[in-house]
């Protein structure tokens, strides 16, 4: 593990107000528009800007370097949870800022999260309603997660780290994110349910978005879910429960679509063996699956209705896929109780 000289004006008796760390592994194609809009933020205070490289094998350590920031870097690609507790770790700001490599933020973001600690010891902005790209697999993922921050509430015991505030004593205090997360996942739910145990609430605000550069083609969402769904696998599994707070993505209502799914995918052979009653209760499995997933089809007809019957299509597809890594979660977790371990999460 190495750190990078740092940059004239960050001097070690220097005490920032904020400090904001950026991780990143391969993520050259957006790092430099988010750092520039990081370093364009107003009303914060003085700011210190800590590029943690994950081990990057593109140019992304170079962008860090040019810019006006501390650039630290992991030899060996650890995950992003290791790389912000390394860089809150290094930090000398009484507050933390955690930002993604591929979040832009506006101007006045910064500030205003920062301003939410005055009455809350954690805070997350929100997503943009439109993603930056607009290939049908990154506006299916970026519908969901709109739909999922909209059933986030103000207050909640999730915590999510592509924009995240907090004090730098409490996330130190409370062990930092849970670096057996090795790839982006639901390490940041996991803290802010561990943060929730310890009688604190993240604050979400709704009135602070942040724009997403994420770009996805189909093969990349689903392996994406088939991750994600393994590790919330193994947090439900760890805290033993089938939802964390009836909060967003862990939410009990998305049991219902996901059952919905399944109904229009096993039901399929007996529809076409034995008419009836099997299409109709196909059909009902449909009809139910369709209308949870109405605000997807909304999202995704615009301009074009076909990207919205596409859409669907693949909605169910990544059900399917999400089941397969719950199931992939729920294994890894029985063999480790069965070697009395606590299994790791998202081997690489």
């Amino acid at each position: 593990m190495s750190a990078d000289p740092e940059t004239p004006g960050t001097a070690p008796g220097d005490r920032p107000d904020v400090s904001v760390v950026v991780p990143v592994r391969d993520g050259a194609r957006t790092l430099a528009e988010c750092l520039e809009a990081v370093l364009a933020s107003r009303d914060v205070g003085e700011l210190e800007v800590i590029v943690v490289d994950d081990g990057s094998r593109d140019e992304s350590g170079e962008i860090a370097r040019r810019l006006p920031c501390r650039a630290l870097r992991l030899e060996t690609g650890r995950g992003p949870a290791t790389a912000r507790n390394h860089g809150a770790a290094a930090a000398r700001g009484g507050t933390l800022v955690f930002v993604d490599a591929d979040v832009i933020v506006a101007p006045d973001t910064l500030a205003r999260l920062t301003r939410a600690l005055e009455t809350t010891p954690v805070a997350f902005a929100t997503y943009a309603p439109e993603p930056l790209h607009r290939n049908l697999a990154t506006r299916l993922y970026h519908a969901l997660s709109v739909k999922s921050l909209r059933e986030t509430d103000a207050r909640t015991p999730v915590a999510y780290s592509y924009c995240l505030a907090v004090g730098r004593t409490l996330f130190l205090e409370s062990g930092g994110f849970d670096t057996r997360f090795t790839r982006a996942g639901f390490e940041d739910a996991d803290l802010g349910w561990r943060l929730t145990q310890r009688g604190f609430r993240a604050a979400h605000l709704r009135d602070v978005p942040v724009l997403h550069a994420v770009r996805y083609d189909v093969p990349g969402l689903l392996r994406a879910y088939l991750r994600k769904s393994r590790d919330l696998a193994h947090v439900l599994l760890r805290r033993r429960r089938l939802s964390l707070g009836n909060q967003g993505w862990t939410r009990r209502g998305n049991w219902v679509t996901w059952a919905a799914a399944w109904g229009v995918v096993a039901l399929v052979p007996a529809a076409v063996l034995r008419p009836w009653p099997w299409t109709a209760l196909w059909a009902a499995a449909a009809a139910a699956f369709v209308v949870r997933g109405w605000p997807v089809w909304t999202a995704l007809s615009r301009p074009r209705r076909r990207d919205g019957v596409w859409g669907l299509l693949l909605y169910l597809v990544a059900h399917v896929v999400a089941t397969a890594g719950m199931a992939l979660g729920a294994f890894d977790w029985l063999a480790g109780r069965a070697r009395s371990e606590d299994p790791c999460v998202s081997p690489e």
